[in-house]
């Protein structure tokens, strides 16, 4: 057996070749135990494998991502605990035309999600209650509710004729006295808000499209204030387990069973869409469960293809995967056994094993079927790879843990943890390249010995001479590039609001992006508590006082002000309207017959009024009368039946909410005086504690954009200087980010420094080790500038890619400079080696297997694609143009008595 080749350079001390033969008395001694080496390792993966199914859990709750010792975290710990009603919420919004239907199927389906207690603990609504239905006249300011008393003063002889006949004919008749009354101008009502709706309810029904006609918007004086009844919401907080992959995937499912049940669907009028920080966070994780499927899919099927193309042998290929799966299993195995758990962003750990852990085994099989090709036997190839690449291979497997390590002190639990397993995976996948690989490469066809590296070196031939032919060019570029990276890298920022990361075109996201457009609150905000009434007060009136802040809410803000002068007119409205509002015994006994008479008879009515009126009358009486003209046609087309259904169908859609308003009017004209004790105890729960520690709920100033980091930044900062333990969502979601942004740079900070140190003292040569980390160092601050260029930011999905970039580099480094040094070219030329051909190789596989998250629907997986691909690309650009030129121009010169490898 060959001796392993000597250092020309002064770096190969003594550890170095008692490292040398101590792998190569490994290898020795696993090549003749090769079939036992296997079994041992395949009965200890099949055990792993079991007790990893049985016992590994995946917690999914997205706030132990962070530790829980910082102070953001520890603020709302301690809200949730005394608001936990606030805590993994489903904002469910139920929509339509019709405000009546809304009230209705809010209700229902309320209900229908409080008696499924299995699956949700609270359920609440915010409007559609009983406590609105009977005190929302004095929530009106005192001008809408004047115009909302003329209005009904008006229609009061109207109503009244109305409440006494509530059927079809009933309704033509009213309307015959509105339009006689209007002609003689004994009314001052608008016939366009009347006959407009009716209109459109009629028109409905020739198209075969019913709409009933909502008397709540019929009634009332205020076109907005009408249109605002067309939403509706229920705060529903399911039991979550978070020990499934979707922790709320049976609530969410029920809402949707339950609405499909009470009809609440676009046949009706009605959509029920879901949203909340709940619903947000399980279509996000559908979002990356389907393009993880396809991801991996592709991930296999392209890695298999690059190393078929790379190692040019189906054997090797076969052995390098199951390599890799073996040391999935493995590391999924010391994860269940260390931590017990994968959170959301420890599950990347598949990812970086799989980017990483394949580039050892290309390296080892590279070089052993160069061996072969120059025509060693297969024990003495063995040997001589793991002498040769076995040692650069410990140096990356140390250094990389190293910087998946550097995570563990950060307050970034996720990736702490992530670290730990990731960390660990590397000396697992070093373990099973140095042990596993050579027993089972022993039982497996030899590579061919006959085949050349003609094509291969046709294939690199310019990449090769270009660090030997325009090294000063090289150099001067890299310079020229790098300042300039450095002049655009502080315009790369984090971007802050988890919304971006998702798919904008999913119901929650959409819906919640809707919300924060069209709500006069929007649905994000900050929360700050206070011990009591006065100091709640106190800091609400602060509050109002910065620049950053819009609307803030606290339980006073439930109490009406002027309730004496309100309570006065709803008393007016009582003595005027009361008398019609008493239950009716009025039974319909109207013919078919008769009720054809009086469509003709309001017809006539109609177009009377239509030849007289000056001024003219409103379109909508046009519109009207044609549709009438219309429905009596097709009357007269049809057969009795047919009429009849007809009829009572156009008698359904016009008079089906005329009952409930009647009630609900009633019911509000019984309206008292409001206080605190006056409120629903679940109202006041969700602003009071117990103890009477008061909730306040600030909101960001109208035209303030909370997706610009700064403005964002100035929103939490000044609540954070008046009330340093505020929490809520926007804060969360920054705070959150300055821990992150923080935990990277803390962690790299580590990781350099570590693997500097580590470098210098296996290398032993300084110069070694800062030309293993230039080109790194290079291809980060490019990064960063691309990132700029590219309009990326950094976020909370793609940062946890830089780990991995930074494991490819280092070992790319290391690669080449121990190869110059341990086993240097007969050429000298470093890219001429197969230690550049799996650098390459290893680095492709990873572009192609995990580029392809570019294409993701899901935004956050889409940046983590695109940062994965640039980095990677940027750091195999530096190592073979700029490492070789760098190690041209620093080597006085280079030895070419080596061997050609």
């Amino acid at each position: 057996m060959p001796p392993p080749h000597s250092n020309h350079y002064g770096t190969n001390s003594r550890y170095i070749k008692n490292a040398n033969g101590f792998l190569t008395s490994w290898v020795g001694w696993v090549y003749r135990l090769a079939p036992w080496v296997l079994i041992i390792i395949f009965l200890l993966t099949g055990g792993v494998f079991y007790y990893t199914v049985e016992n590994l859990g995946v917690d999914t709750d997205t706030a132990n991502i962070l530790s829980p010792d910082l102070p953001f975290r520890q603020s709302n710990e301690r809200y949730t605990h005394l608001f936990p009603q606030y805590e993994d919420t489903l904002i469910i919004v139920i929509e339509g035309n019709v405000p009546e239907r809304i009230w209705e199927g809010s209700k229902q389906l309320a209900a229908k999600l409080e008696a499924s207690d299995t699956l949700f603990k609270r359920v609440y609504l915010p409007q559609a209650n009983n406590f609105f239905e009977r005190y929302g006249l004095m929530y009106l300011s005192l001008s809408e509710l004047e115009k909302t008393t003329d209005s009904l003063a008006q229609a009061q002889p109207f109503l009244g004729r109305l409440t006494q006949d509530p059927s079809l004919g009933g309704l033509l008749d009213m309307l015959n006295e509105v339009i006689n009354a209007k002609q003689a101008g004994d009314t001052n009502l608008e016939l366009q808000p009347i006959l407009g709706p009716i209109s459109q309810a009629v028109e409905s029904i020739l198209s075969g499209q019913p709409n009933i006609l909502s008397w709540q918007a019929l009634m009332s004086p205020d076109e907005t204030a009408s249109s605002k009844e067309q939403r509706q919401f229920i705060i529903a907080q399911p039991r979550m387990d978070f020990n499934q992959i979707l922790p709320a995937g049976p609530a969410i499912e029920a809402v949707r069973a339950f609405s499909e049940e009470l009809q609440l669907d676009s046949l009706h009028g009605l959509q029920v869409r879901i949203t909340g920080d709940v619903a947000l966070s399980h279509e996000e994780l559908e979002s990356a469960i389907a393009g993880a499927k396809i991801a991996g899919l592709l991930a296999i099927l392209m890695t298999g293809v690059l190393l078929l193309l790379g190692l040019r042998s189906i054997s090797l290929v076969l052995a390098t995967l199951v390599t890799l799966v073996i040391g999935l299993i493995l590391t999924a195995g010391f994860a269940t056994v260390t931590i017990g758990h994968l959170n959301l962003i420890s599950t990347a750990f598949a990812v970086l094993y799989i980017g990483l852990g394949t580039a050892y085994a290309i390296h080892f099989c590279l070089r052993y079927q160069r061996l072969i090709q120059a025509g060693l036997g297969q024990p003495e190839a063995l040997s001589v790879t793991a002498s040769e690449v076995g040692t650069a291979l410990t140096l990356c497997a140390l250094t990389t843990a190293i910087g998946f390590y550097a995570f563990i002190p950060t307050d970034f639990a996720g990736v702490s943890e992530l670290g730990i397993i990731a960390g660990t995976g590397m000396f697992i996948s070093l373990a099973l390249t140095l042990t596993f690989l050579p027993a089972l490469l022993r039982l497996l066809p030899m590579p061919s010995s006959t085949r050349s590296r003609g094509a291969r070196g046709k294939t690199l031939s310019f990449l090769s001479n270009i660090p030997i032919d325009y090294r000063r060019q090289l150099l001067g570029s890299g310079l020229i590039l790098g300042l300039g990276a450095l002049i655009l890298l502080p315009q790369s920022h984090f971007d802050y609001n988890p919304l971006n990361l998702r798919n904008p075109n999913s119901e929650s996201v959409s819906t919640l992006l809707e919300l924060i457009d069209t709500e006069t609150i929007p649905p994000l905000s900050a929360i700050v508590l206070a011990s009591d009434a006065r100091k709640a007060q106190q800091l609400a009136d602060q509050l109002r006082q910065l620049d950053t802040v819009g609307t803030v809410v606290t339980v006073q803000d439930f109490i009406p002000k002027k309730q004496e002068e309100k309570l006065a007119i709803i008393d007016e409205m009582a003595l005027l309207l009361g008398p019609l509002l008493g239950p009716s015994e009025w039974e319909s006994k109207t013919k078919t017959e008769q009720k054809y008479i009086t469509l003709r008879r309001f017809l006539q009515t109609l177009d009377n009024y239509l030849a007289s009126s000056t001024p003219p009358p409103s379109p909508a009486a046009y519109q009207l009368a044609e549709n009438f003209r219309q429905l009596l046609n097709r009357l007269k087309q049809s057969n009795l039946v047919a009429q009849k259904q007809l009829l009572l169908t156009l008698q359904h859609n016009l008079l089906a909410t005329l009952p409930d308003n009647l009630t609900r009017l009633g019911q509000s004209l019984q309206a008292g005086p409001i206080s605190l004790g006056t409120l629903p105890p679940d109202l006041r729960r969700r602003w009071i504690t117990p103890a009477g520690i008061q909730r306040i709920e600030v909101f960001p100033k109208e035209g303030l954009n909370i997706n610009d980091t700064t403005s964002l930044r100035h929103f939490v900062n000044d609540i954070h200087n008046l009330a340093p333990s505020a929490t809520g969502a926007l804060i969360l979601s920054f705070r959150s980010g300055e821990t992150i942004v923080a935990a990277f740079q803390q962690a790299f900070i580590y990781a350099l420094i570590a693997i500097t140190i580590v470098l210098l003292f296996l290398l032993r040569s300084p110069r070694d080790a800062i030309l293993v980390l230039i080109p790194l160092l290079l291809a980060g601050v490019m990064l960063g500038a691309a990132m700029v260029i590219l309009d990326t930011p950094f976020n909370f999905a793609n940062i946890i890619a830089l780990p991995l970039i930074l494991g490819i580099g280092v070992d790319n480094g290391i690669h080449m400079v121990w190869r110059v040094r341990q086993a240097p070219p007969k050429t000298g030329n470093p890219l001429q080696t197969s230690t550049a051909l799996a650098v390459i190789l290893s680095a492709l596989v990873t572009v192609c297997s995990f580029g392809n998250l570019l294409f993701a629907s899901h935004p956050g997986m889409a940046s983590m694609g695109l940062l994965l691909s640039v980095g990677v690309a940027l750091t195999l650009l530096c190592t073979l143009l700029l490492l070789p030129a760098l190690l041209l121009a620093t080597q006085n010169r280079f030895s070419l008595a080596g061997e050609k490898k």
